[in-house]
């Protein structure tokens, strides 16, 4: 039994996630970082302050992005080396993990695909199970 559709969501899921990082990265953080240049204060110390805060921004939106960029590379290495015919317990949990943790930041299309695919692989474990013990009932 083969696990191309398993593949094929956590793959379309694992762009999504890198498209959205390095949207993350080089839209909305270099917005950040401009409106945080663009401000007008009378004072030096509210432009200072005013700098920090949406540096601190930056930075978290940075590293959120990166955070997405480096799971979603994860996650195409995690479908790459998910195999056919054999039971998969470890990587459809890691897929639904991921699904639950891309719900917890509003990520609706990832936590679909992910969650989708972690539930696919897990159902087909016990057919494939089944499958082999077959076989080797046969031989």
């Amino acid at each position: 039994m083969n696990r191309k559709l398993e593949r094929r969501l956590v793959m379309v899921g694992s762009v999504w996630q890198i498209v959205s990082g390095l949207l993350t990265i080089f839209v909305f953080a270099s917005y950040i970082k401009n409106e945080g240049l663009n401000s007008n204060y009378n004072t030096f110390a509210k432009l200072e302050a005013a700098q920090s805060i949406f540096g601190s921004m930056y930075m978290f939106s940075v590293s959120f992005g990166m955070l997405f960029v480096i799971l979603g590379i994860v996650n195409i290495v995690m479908a790459k080396s998910l195999k056919d015919d054999q039971t998969e317990v470890k990587k459809p949990i890691w897929f639904i993990l991921v699904g639950i943790a891309s719900y917890l930041l509003m990520d609706l299309l990832g936590s679909l695909l992910f969650l989708s695919a972690g539930v696919l692989a897990l159902a087909k474990n016990k057919p494939i199970s089944k499958l082999v013990n077959y076989e080797i009932q046969n031989q």
